[in-house]
């Protein structure tokens, strides 16, 4: 008897706690992106419900490692996860819009010096290097400045033809409930539900996600659409000096001056704006609001740079919803078009220079 009374207290006890937590993973939708799954945020609140455009397959190569790197590309990219969504960045805009061939290597992986030194790049160098990466990581991946000079001040590389694809782009939308018993998530809810206890009931983030309220709501496609997720790496550019801003000008240069020694590449930094950047007019949390250093990078004399800043935050106030998506540090589709017809512009300014 008394074992069936502890044994009853404890189904009674394990159905109490396990009920809720199955039942939960029924109604979550399923994990989508990073700000949502670091922060244990639901993504019934904060997915996007605007659909996104997709392309079936990839336009371009996206290379694990060096050892990728076997035959001759129009352009070669060195960037961060900017430079990596097969389904809807910038690269797969740019590749429909231009025809060129590009390979792309993640900065964490490959060095600068790997690639220019890689036996296919010294081969047949690429018409074009382009250095992608986000804002707050610029200084301290530029944190001094070796001088390159290069031989001539007026540098002409070859003319980039271009011929565009006119691949068709299709629309997507977000993965909803999972009504079967093979996706649910249990991990995904526990950690929603350990996040929430800490923020609801100990006022702590246990987390690098940060929430913020916004002065005007509709920005983005979720259902709490008057607040801004960011991770707190978006803070990194408080209290940036003037000098390693002036430094990472100076390294920018040099790596422009590096590339185009073989006389043959030319070079088109690309840099895109944090998320608290972009939607800084709107953080009510004025505190977070003017850490931005992109616009001084954009402006720095004679570096061939794309120029995103000021014609994202004007989508932004001219009610483009989800720019950046909610529940991601990355771009909506929208932003990735944009950033890929201004560095075509950028291009094309410097085809008509030659």
């Amino acid at each position: 008897m008394r074992y069936f009374l502890y044994n009853k207290v404890l189904l009674t006890s394990f159905s109490i706690i396990m009920i809720p937590l199955f039942l939960l993973c029924f109604y979550m939708d399923p994990p989508d992106k990073e700000l949502t799954r670091m922060g244990g945020y639901l993504e019934n609140d904060y997915g996007w419900n605007q659909p996104q455009e997709h392309y079936e397959k990839p336009l371009f190569f996206r290379a694990n490692s060096i050892s990728d790197y076997k035959q001759y590309y129009d352009i070669v990219v060195l960037g961060d996860s900017f430079s990596e969504n097969e389904s809807y960045g910038w690269l797969n805009y740019f590749v429909n819009n231009t025809g060129l061939s590009v390979i792309a290597f993640n900065m964490n992986w490959v060095s600068i010096d790997e690639l220019i030194n890689n036996p296919n790049y010294q081969k047949t160098p690429p018409k074009l290097f382009i250095y992608e990466s986000v804002e707050r990581n610029l200084i301290a991946r530029h944190r001094q400045c070796d001088i390159v000079k290069h031989s001539s001040d007026e540098y002409i590389a070859p003319y980039i033809d271009i011929k565009p694809l006119s691949v068709a782009v299709k629309t997507i939308s977000r993965n909803r409930k999972y009504y079967s018993f093979d996706g649910l998530n249990f991990h995904s809810t526990l950690n929603y539900v350990k996040k929430s206890i800490a923020r609801n009931f100990f006022n702590t983030n246990i987390t690098e996600v940060h929430q913020f309220q916004l002065s005007k709501p509709g920005l983005f496609s979720n259902n709490e659409n008057n607040t801004l997720l960011v991770l707190s790496r978006d803070f990194k550019l408080n209290d940036v000096t003037v000098k390693q801003i002036k430094t990472a000008k100076c390294s920018l240069l040099s790596l422009q001056n590096k590339i185009r020694n073989n006389n043959t590449t030319e070079f088109i930094a690309l840099v895109f704006p944090d998320k608290t950047s972009v939607y800084s007019e709107y953080i009510l949390d004025k505190s977070y609001a003017n850490m931005s250093i992109a616009a001084k990078i954009e402006n720095t004399p004679g570096l061939n740079i794309v120029r995103l800043v000021d014609d994202f935050k004007q989508s932004v106030r001219d009610g483009v919803v989800d720019f950046y998506l909610p529940n991601d540090s990355h771009c909506g589709y929208y932003a990735y078009k944009m950033a890929a017809r201004a560095t075509l512009n950028l291009l094309t300014e410097i085809n008509g220079k030659k």
